[in-house]
């Protein structure tokens, strides 16, 4: 997280705006077609066989010697009713087999190239907004996308059939994988806590909060920090230089602001006028006790008597200053809905209790 020594540089980005990353490679896919469909393709292609050679039993009867056959027309060729074909009906069975084959790999082809869209996409954003500091298990395939992504190999825990439960980690990145090897339990006993979550079905991935000590008492402890939260934003709220929407507000006397964005911006107030237009989660569909990690703040104050770049220079400065306590992950300056905002983002998860002094 932020260090002492780094620069005041914003970075320039649109809050909220999409992260991609690098395309994942597809594997290629053997052809499996399901068992009912290839019981009636062999069922058909029995069934032409019968039929093709009873029609040449028949054929090989009024052609005979004999045969008590009314005699008929010349008929010139390619007019009147053809004799059936073997090859002709087998060779359309064979191009429909052919499409449906095709079709069956398409689909696959598909469904993995949207299971490797999901997992890129959580692979950038735990690389973004989780905690450097923080042990993060993952399956195989999982780690390497987050190691691609720049999160410190160090820091990574590779699960597999040995792996412990719960397993040794702050925070646990749940796919298909990882589901079939702890099946249930990963989310009903020892990691409760969504931090975010992308896509659906099997191929779903959730962030999750390991909780070592069970579900139980992770909850008992969210609830004690909850109490830590709401006595920090009345402090805040209490400041003379800071101005809140009814929304933020609300946010703030509910405790579902983490308590370290709510005791920087206290510090802030300090120094500088502060207009908060909004609290929000850093992870698309985080759980509803996961406290809000970012604040949007209005950079057009007239109060503080700077323009916006200078208002979120000052800011900045006394966030990463060296008398900061608790310093952000970042401060991201550019416009949402059509107003300037300065976005402070402290990193997930947030911990439990009152955060350390130069904690990020």
């Amino acid at each position: 997280m932020a260090d002492k020594g780094r620069t005041v540089e914003l970075p320039q980005r649109v809050p909220g705006a999409a992260r991609t990353g690098p395309a994942s490679p597809v594997s290629p896919i053997a052809l499996a077609l399901p068992e009912d469909l290839r019981q009636r393709i062999q069922a058909a292609v029995t069934s032409e066989l019968t039929d093709g050679a009873a029609d040449e039993q028949e054929r090989v009867a009024e052609d005979r010697p004999g045969s008590a056959v009314e005699a008929q027309p010349e008929v010139w060729p390619g007019l009147g009713k053809p004799r059936r074909r073997v090859g002709g009906r087998l060779i359309a069975l064979v191009l429909a087999v052919i499409v449906v084959g095709s079709l069956a790999v398409a689909a696959l082809s598909h469904r993995s190239v949207s299971a490797a869209a999901v997992r890129g996409q959580a692979a950038v954003w735990v690389a973004g907004q989780v905690s450097r500091d923080v042990t993060v298990s993952c399956d195989p395939v999982m780690c390497a996308a987050l190691q691609a992504q720049g999160f410190p190999a160090g820091q990574l825990v590779v699960l597999g059939p040995a792996s412990p439960d719960p397993v040794p980690s702050v925070v646990v990145v749940e796919t298909a994988a990882v589901r079939e090897l702890f099946g249930s339990a990963l989310a009903t006993a020892w990691a409760p806590a969504v931090l975010a979550s992308f896509g659906s079905g099997a191929g779903a991935v959730t962030v999750r909060v390991v909780a070592p000590q069970g579900a139980a008492t992770y909850q008992a402890a969210l609830a004690a920090d909850l109490a830590g939260r709401q006595a920090a934003a009345g402090a805040l709220l209490r400041a003379s230089q800071v101005a809140v929407s009814a929304a933020a507000r609300s946010q703030l006397l509910a405790g579902q602001v983490d308590v370290r964005l709510v005791l920087a911006l206290v510090s802030v107030a300090g120094h500088e006028p502060v207009d908060i237009v909004r609290f929000g989660s850093l992870g698309p569909g985080a759980g509803a006790g996961v406290p809000l990690g970012f604040a949007d703040l209005a950079e057009s104050i007239p109060a503080a008597h700077l323009d916006t770049a200078a208002y979120a220079r000052a800011v900045w400065a006394v966030l990463n200053g060296t008398e900061a306590q608790i310093r952000p992950e970042r401060a991201i300056s550019g416009p949402v809905q059509g107003q300037a905002i300065l976005r402070v983002e402290f990193p997930s998860p947030a911990p439990l209790g009152n955060p350390s002094p130069g904690s990020p």
